[in-house]
């Protein structure tokens, strides 16, 4: 007999009916908490959630390990029936190049952050040396004062040693400071801005483009005039095609001259390198402040004149050295037998005798004049008009 209230017809078909629940007796005394679901009853073999507890799979029974003989020939104690592969020759070759790779290259980004952060945090120029270009001070700064060229230079106390360019810095104080033959810049590790100088001195005179520019030893331009300015050597050379004359650069000649004559160091020296060596020969034999005049405009017939005076020829730049020694003697007169401080004329020395060795030849510009014959007293013979008439010489009156 169904005992719930509702109708069977409100039940929906094909539930069973509910199994009335085992109450425990806590629950038939009224000892349990209101509003808890009563306790239901565990089935018979299910856990505590009510539900059936899985069986497990039963596990394959396990072989046993394989038992080698150690009498057989591939035995190993590990277990394994197969020797390890061998490494090769060049595989280890590989990985030993491997790890020496990544090695340096671990060094070598250790260097490079160890250099970036002690060029930006270490070297901060903190002092300025100005000195001569053999390392010598006071440093010989001819026009110009010290500070005139650390204001040049725009490197202030402080700057990074390394933030700038040394060459840059060169040119840059070339080409504003006219009258410096030299300015190397260079820096001195840790702190120091080295400026090694060396004066231009007015030295040549040159006729271009319409005008005189006046030219250093090292034919530096040091400024123009519209007039042949005094005390300078006259050099008569030709400059390369589209040469400035702007005051702070620097004149390159052109080489030219008979390429039959021009023959060993000469063929190959430019105008500029055959110049340079002339003037260190003059100045070491002591004929350079008296020499007015050096023509280069044809290298196969150098010449230079002394005193306005003496025409010297050199020839070709060959054997420049022996040249203007041996000429330096005739002219100074070194061993008493050269030239008078009054002779002119023209010293010839670009011959050379057939073993190689050179010689001097001089002809005086001053000729010697042939002396006028001497006029006989009226009524006198002459000694040859007495042995023709055959008479005795007359006698002198008392």
């Amino acid at each position: 007999m169904d005992r719930d209230p509702r109708s069977r017809q409100q039940k929906p078909a094909g539930v069973p009916p509910r199994a009335p629940a085992n109450r425990g007796m806590k629950s038939r005394l009224g000892l349990t908490k209101k509003g808890a679901a009563p306790a239901r009853a565990a089935r018979p073999g299910t856990g505590a959630t009510g539900q059936m507890p899985r069986q497990a799979a039963p596990r394959p029974p396990q072989r046993p390990a394989p038992q080698h003989n150690p009498q057989k020939g591939g035995y190993r104690p590990d277990g394994r029936t197969h020797p390890p592969r061998r490494v090769t020759h060049a595989e280890l070759l590989r990985q030993r190049r491997h790890r020496a790779a990544l090695g340096m290259l671990v060094v070598f980004g250790a260097l490079a952050l160890g250099v970036i952060l002690s060029v930006n945090l270490l070297f901060k120029v903190s002092s300025f040396r100005i000195e001569n270009t053999d390392g010598t001070t006071p440093a010989d700064t001819g026009i110009y004062t010290e500070q005139q060229i650390l204001d040049l230079l725009g490197v202030q106390e402080g700057d990074n040693l390394f933030g700038f360019s040394p060459k840059e810095k060169s040119e840059f104080l070339l080409s504003n400071l006219p009258y410096l033959d030299v300015a190397t810049v260079a820096v001195q590790i840790p702190n120091t801005v080295v400026i090694k100088v060396q004066p231009a001195k007015e030295r040549f005179a040159l006729e271009y483009g319409g005008q005189w520019v006046v030219l250093s030893d090292a034919l530096k331009v040091l400024r123009t005039e519209g007039a042949q300015p005094d005390g300078l050597i006259l050099l008569e050379a030709q400059p390369q095609e589209g040469q400035a004359t702007v005051p702070g650069s620097f004149m390159q000649l052109k080489s030219q001259g008979s390429a039959q004559a021009a023959t060993g160091e000469s063929a190959r020296a430019g105008a500029d390198e055959v110049l340079a060596a002339l003037m260190e020969q003059l100045e070491s034999c002591g004929l350079l402040e008296k020499t007015t005049l050096i023509s280069l405009a044809d290298m196969s017939e150098l010449n230079f004149l002394y005193e306005g005076r003496i025409s010297v020829k050199l020839g070709t730049a060959n054997d420049l050295a022996y040249k203007v020694r041996f000429v330096a003697d005739v002219i100074l007169d070194v061993e008493g037998s050269g030239l008078s401080a009054s002779d002119r004329g023209t010293l010839d020395a670009s011959h050379q005798y057939t073993d190689g060795t050179g010689y001097v030849t001089f002809q005086s510009a001053v000729s010697t004049p042939t002396p006028a014959p001497t006029e006989q007293p009226a009524g006198e013979e002459t000694d040859s008009e007495a042995a023709e008439t055959g008479g005795e010489e007359p006698q002198a009156e008392e």
